[in-house]
């Protein structure tokens, strides 16, 4: 992207937001400048356009009785209450082995929080690493973490929420951050230089199609590009491990590599 104008896989980016009403005012500058100038992206967003209708009226059946109603149990069990308890995104087998002796000192934090929260990860990897999970995210953390004024926060730019980057481990390079997310509040879409493991501490969030809540655990690969949301309601606070940083889009990539 050039200081005002995406470049054409930019603009196919940016096409959902805009049919949304979702892009910002640079954003939406920068595409309208880019189709006044582009005739291939005018003509993909006219398809853009015309897809919709196409696939309303193929779906011209309605739906089956049995769809209605596993639909109807659905809603049901929300008006209810009744909702899945305690974490439903585990780590990966792999990320386990972080708890034997020799093992990544960061990951190995997070697994101890997931632990605290997980009665089905306890029943199989043991309770004796656990932290206990209690009212405020950082109770049970705080005797392994740095004084308070030694966090780094960084708080412009990322659209109402903060990180602190707490410690960084010297033998690999990675970092350990704890990110505080207002309710409501999204984090501005970010790429990553590294793999990053986060773990929600307190609230919840939707990263893409994964709603993360508390000692959910997600993780993601050098070159994802995503922007969470915290649940309207209350802060969302996550624990995140996270190797080479990230990169902001936008006019945020003045920031540079961040983490």
């Amino acid at each position: 992207m050039t200081l005002f104008m995406p470049t054409c896989a930019e603009v196919v980016d940016l096409l959902t937001d805009y049919e949304e009403g979702a892009l910002g005012p640079f954003h939406w500058l920068g595409l309208k400048l880019h189709l006044s100038l582009c005739p291939p992206c005018r003509a993909f967003l006219d398809s853009f356009h015309r897809t919709a209708p196409i696939l309303r009226a193929l779906w011209g059946n309605p739906a089956g009785p049995a769809a209605e109603r596993a639909l109807d149990g659905a809603l049901a069990a929300l008006r209810e209450g009744r909702l899945p308890q305690g974490p439903q995104h585990h780590p990966e087998e792999e990320a386990w082995r972080a708890l034997e002796p020799g093992g990544d000192p960061l990951t190995a934090l997070l697994l101890r929080v997931h632990l605290g929260h997980c009665g089905t990860c306890r029943g199989i990897h043991g309770p004796g690493q656990a932290l206990a999970s209690g009212d405020h995210p950082l109770v049970a953390l705080r005797p392994l973490l740095p004084p308070e004024d030694q966090w780094e926060w960084t708080r412009h730019g990322l659209g109402g929420a903060q990180v602190a980057r707490l410690m960084k481990d010297p033998a690999t390079g990675a970092t350990l951050s704890l990110a505080r997310m207002p309710g409501g509040r999204t984090m501005p879409v970010h790429g990553h230089r590294g793999p990053e493991l986060s773990l929600v501490l307190s609230g919840a969030l939707q990263d893409g199609p994964a709603h993360l809540r508390p000692g959910d655990w997600i993780a993601h690969g050098p070159d994802h590009q995503h922007g969470p949301t915290a649940d309207q309601g209350s802060d969302c606070w996550t624990l995140i491990r996270l190797e080479g940083g990230v990169q902001f889009r936008g006019w945020r990539s003045l920031l540079g590599v961040v983490g």
